[in-house]
């Protein structure tokens, strides 16, 4: 299973690079393509079609790539769940 995030970690990667007088290439997010090759998926969703969209449990939310085959899916991040810090301050979580 492939796993696409974003791709840059800054929203202007060009300016940012020239105020920090580096190569744009450094604000690549490491995590944009995560590959699970040995991951191991439901067999309901074996027949699933290119756009179809799913929520995997604790995740987020996913969308089925146009480069998918079957028996080898690939899905693209559409939204993470994710706790925001304001919502672990107030619940004493770290």
């Amino acid at each position: 299973m492939n796993q696409y995030n974003v791709l840059l970690l800054e929203e202007d990667a060009n300016a940012a690079a020239i105020k920090q007088k580096c190569d744009f290439t450094k604000f690549v997010n490491p995590e944009s393509l995560i590959v699970k090759p040995n991951a191991k998926i439901w067999d309901l969703y074996k027949d699933a079609k290119v756009f179809d969209r799913f929520q995997f449990e604790r995740v987020g939310y996913f969308c089925v790539d146009l480069g998918s085959t079957p028996g080898h899916l690939t899905f693209n991040s559409i939204v993470a769940l994710k706790e925001s810090s304001a919502k672990k301050v107030n619940t004493g979580k770290k």
